[in-house]
């Protein structure tokens, strides 16, 4: 409503008509006593409101920035964009790394650089959608999935992979992905190529559905033409504004003849392997015994030191990837020829390749006490030495481990801001060695020794107000050597191979002696 108020006296000057009839006699002057207030004119208008005008929702449409491309790899490649990033919106599906690295290889085979961008427009109802023109040029948000893949090959070419998916203030989003290739591929490194992206794409599905992935052994890395590749896997975590990554390292280095793998995944767990790429005996010796007593020491060091179990699981996984392929094939017998030394030397063998090894947990310290962390450390390796002097051969095969751990008992590790002055401050360390020894003259085992060795340290502290109240210390130790020159006398007589094989079945059925 609109109220206006006017004083009286003004209405009556504005509205008194003007007239020449004789003026009334003037009446005598009334006081402002009398007469009270002031009378008002009062009017009221209705306020009439305008009809209410309606919006039509915006529509999101999703655009393809560059469309030159125009061979089959590159229009599939589009359509993946656009359909993953469709898919995001509609809730449908996860950031997909297959869907686009399905398409690499033959990308590679069409051009050497491919760069494309999908972006999600909202584009007023009125425009019809395919007449609207986006600007690809604004901002593009902030990350929030990614992928980066370096990969080389044997001939010294390299492949470069970025994937992104950017969130824009106004709730839609940018999928970005580029491919450059540096040389020329061959036939060989393409077949490669495909069989490796198949496998990492798989892989990054896994992150991004789950936080987590495992590489599941190393056979997709055909490394006749594949050398090494480092992949990353990114994805925003709102929630304490970082980014979790996952990340793998794999090379091969053809003058040392070695492999290595690094990875870490979401918890900072790290893993960092360096093998010989052949064992002492040179074809796949290893008893699936042996390995599963590695395996076992990971799986006991991530118990002790309460590593999350799916960062146990990674490092498992990532021991057993590179070994694996070590493993003994079933041969028939008769299907292969050797000379009695080679077929000594491969049962003294353990068949693991020479390496070493160490699995790493993140250091968590205690915030009222920063020079006490809890931690995880353990390192597994083996060396191997031969001495050849004319027909005499000695060859040492040293196995060893060392896992030390501390922690603060009953207490979670990222739960130490929780801690309190008043704890149990946990610290262990054990080391364990196998060593065995071959003498041959020739194609005949002279001896055969064997030392196995252990320790153990462990030490408890009791803290009260931040203060040492009790400590308490334990160490063990065991140490057993032996020599078979006289039973390797007898046994030759028979077969010189079985006898090796008996006498070291012991040592290899249990490399190291328990605490």
């Amino acid at each position: 409503m609109e109220i206006s108020v006017l004083n009286l006296t003004d209405a009556i000057s504005r509205n008194s008509p003007v007239t020449t009839a004789p003026l009334a006699p003037t009446p005598a002057p009334v006081s402002p006593e009398a007469v009270g207030s002031p009378a008002a004119i009062v009017t009221i208008n209705p306020v009439i409101d305008p009809p209410p005008v309606y919006s039509e929702p915006m529509v999101v449409a999703t655009y393809v920035r560059d469309k030159s491309h125009t061979g089959a790899a590159a229009q599939a490649a589009n359509q993946a964009l656009v359909n993953s990033l469709t898919q995001i919106k509609d809730n449908k599906a996860k950031f997909s790394v297959s869907s686009l690295f399905s398409q690499v290889a033959a990308l590679s085979r069409e051009t050497s650089e491919y760069r494309n961008e999908v972006r999600q427009f909202r584009v007023p109802p009125k425009v019809a959608v395919d007449k609207f023109s986006p600007d690809f040029s604004a901002a593009k948000g902030k990350r929030i999935e990614s992928v980066f893949l370096n990969l080389r090959t044997k001939d010294g070419d390299s492949i470069n992979i970025q994937f992104s998916r950017n969130n824009i203030r106004d709730g839609t989003s940018v999928m970005e992905f580029s491919l450059v290739v540096d040389g020329d591929l061959s036939e060989g490194e393409q077949k490669a190529l495909a069989a490796l992206m198949e496998k990492l794409g798989a892989m990054g599905d896994e992150f991004f559905r789950a936080d987590t992935t495992q590489l599941r052994g190393l056979k997709d890395v055909d490394t006749q033409f594949i050398t090494g590749f480092n992949f990353t896997l990114q994805r925003f975590n709102p929630a304490t504004d970082t980014y979790v990554e996952h990340s793998y390292e794999f090379s091969v280095d053809e003058v040392a003849q070695t492999q290595t793998l690094r990875a870490e995944d979401v918890k900072g767990y790290s893993v960092n392997i360096t093998s010989q790429l052949q064992s002492l005996a040179g074809t796949p010796n290893l008893e699936r015994d042996v390995l599963q007593q590695y395996l076992d020491l990971i799986a006991q060091a991530s118990d002790e030191s309460a590593a999350p179990n799916a960062s146990k699981r990674f490092m498992l996984d990532a021991f057993n990837s590179v070994f694996g392929s070590f493993l003994k094939s079933v041969i028939a017998e008769g299907d292969t020829e050797s000379d009695a030394a080679q077929e000594a030397i491969a049962a003294f063998d353990s068949g693991m390749p020479d390496f070493t090894a160490s699995f790493r947990s993140p250091v968590y310290h205690n915030p009222g006490y920063y020079s006490q962390v809890a931690a995880m450390s353990l390192t597994l390796e083996q060396q191997t030495r031969t001495e050849q002097n004319g027909d005499n051969l000695l060859i040492k095969q040293n196995t060893r481990y060392d896992f030390s751990y501390s922690k603060f008992e009953h207490t979670p590790n990222d739960s130490l801001d929780m801690l309190g002055a008043n704890y149990t401050y946990v610290h262990e360390r054990k080391t364990a060695d196998n060593s065995r020894i071959l003498s041959m003259t020739g194609d005949r085992v002279n001896n055969l020794w064997m030392e196995q060795e252990v320790n153990k340290e462990t030490e408890r502290q009791q803290f009260e107000n931040y203060k040492l109240v009790e400590r308490e210390a334990y160490e063990y130790g065991d140490r057993r050597l032996q020599e078979y020159a006289e039973l390797m006398k007898k046994l030759n007589a028979n077969n010189q191979r079985s006898a090796v094989h008996e006498l070291l079945i012991a040592s290899k059925e249990k490399l190291f002696l328990e605490v």
